[in-house]
């Protein structure tokens, strides 16, 4: 029998759920053995089925843990209904869980399998429980990813304007260009009204402001995006959150590839980063020293400017976690 963790030695389950856009993924653990497993939908019905499932079984919020995977957006509202029902929720990376399932040899690859897998990981491992942001932080986000929606919308727009030859067909990309522009504005105007109105929010955009390289915006998708910083024990985790870890590419000594970013996380966050790295790049000196040293050792341009994008959140995290400003000579451009 797997021996828990002692935060786990009043607990007689642990539920796996691995997420799915419309589907969930259940494993019910009784620390030795899976011994119930099925599907609910994704959705506040599922979300009940889920509730009544669980009680049918006696895996009530006082002897049971809830693991699962940040998937997307897909785990937010039933770790929120979860949460609400009284259940000790964490949400984590899916890197921990693939290198875990490495760690376990599994070469099963099922989502019955993967939920198994969670619910051993969940009952083995003392994980931070998941907190839902609060109802200011919840609108941010929902401003900023509207935001995102609409820049990507624009890019799409121009490159479709970019193609057209048939000048009626040119107006019209030109109108919506325009009108996607001025709802970009708007949505930032309404992003910053928010922040000030709200002294938490206005505080720690304020320290994220005084990081060359960021401003308001991208300091309101760090916030949203990333959340507490108390929900990781280190800045590699928050970059991992992110999908900032360089994913190495090696085969014995013969097969070599060029480092790439993971892109397992949160792509949001990520994107978020490219453009203000550019900027730190430049005028931020300690990421312009990061970015000079790795140029010195031959760095590809898309490395430098992926490892920038890191370094920049890991910045951004420790200006958070300290409650301090910026300060260069606190961040060595190693």
């Amino acid at each position: 029998m797997e021996e828990a963790p002692s935060s786990s030695s009043r607990l007689t389950f642990s539920l796996g759920i691995d997420v799915g856009k419309s589907a969930l993924e259940l494993a019910l653990r009784d620390g030795k053995d899976t011994v119930a497993g099925t599907t609910v939908s994704n959705n506040p019905e599922g979300h009940k089925n889920l509730a009544d499932w669980l009680q049918d079984r006696g895996a009530e919020p006082e002897n049971t843990c809830v693991c699962m995977e940040a998937s997307g957006d897909f785990q937010e509202a039933v770790a929120r209904f979860l949460h609400e029902e009284g259940y000790r929720v964490s949400v984590v990376n899916a890197r921990r869980i693939k290198g875990y399932a490495a760690s376990q040899l599994q070469r099963t690859k099922t989502d019955a399998a993967d939920a198994a897998l969670i619910a051993r990981f969940g009952w083995r491992e003392d994980l931070r429980a998941w907190e839902p942001p609060s109802a200011s932080e919840s609108r941010l986000q929902e401003l900023t990813r509207a935001r995102q929606a609409l820049k990507k919308e624009k890019t799409r727009t121009q490159n479709r304007l970019d193609e057209a030859e048939d000048e009626a067909v040119r107006r019209a990309h030109r109108n919506l260009l325009d009108e996607i522009e001025q709802q970009i504005e708007d949505l930032e105007e309404e992003i910053e009204e928010h922040v000030e109105e709200d002294p938490e929010l206005k505080g720690r955009c304020s320290l994220l402001d005084t990081i060359p390289g960021v401003g308001l915006q991208t300091a309101a998708i760090v916030i949203s995006e990333l959340g507490s910083p108390e929900r990781f024990d280190s800045a590699r985790q928050a970059a991992a959150y992110a999908g900032l870890v360089p994913s190495h590419r090696e085969s014995g000594t013969s097969v070599r590839g060029t480092p790439r970013m993971s892109k397992v996380g949160n792509g949001r966050l990520r994107r978020a980063m490219y453009f203000p790295a550019m900027t730190a790049l430049r005028f931020n000196s300690a990421v312009k020293a990061f970015g000079d040293r790795l140029k010195e050792r031959g760095k590809e341009k898309m490395v430098v400017i992926g490892a920038a994008m890191r370094k920049l959140l890991h910045i951004c995290y420790g200006v958070l976690k300290s409650g301090r400003p910026f300060d260069a000579s606190l961040h060595p451009g190693t």
